[in-house]
């Protein structure tokens, strides 16, 4: 029972936050949410190649972020994490709260 809570939870972002962001019902598994958008959130090891050439520097977000197509990678001290949703808006709104999470 616990280890499918665990499944099903996301550390940095619950269910109901999930729903308003995406301004619905949503379907989570993990760190995956599926509504009107869809949703992922992945911390990842390796920062500097998410973007390429085609990153965007972000300013006051984290130690660096920068935004690429529907995604935006950010590291904060020694994790590095990545949103991905079609509406860069809502992925730098919840990029913001998972950085501060992290602080």
């Amino acid at each position: 029972m616990i280890f499918a809570v665990l499944l099903l939870s996301c550390p940095w972002l619950n269910h109901a936050t999930a729903a308003g962001i995406l301004g619905g019902p949503v379907i989570q598994t993990g760190c995956d949410f599926k509504g009107t958008l869809e949703l992922h959130i992945e911390m990842i090891q390796d920062f500097k190649s998410r973007c390429g050439p085609d990153a965007v520097p972000l300013k006051a977000l984290g130690s660096e972020a920068v935004a690429c197509g529907d995604q935006v990678v950010v590291r904060v001290r020694d994790k590095a994490f990545l949103v991905r949703i079609k509406d860069r808006e809502k992925a730098l709104k919840i990029a913001e709260m998972i950085a501060g999470s992290l602080f």
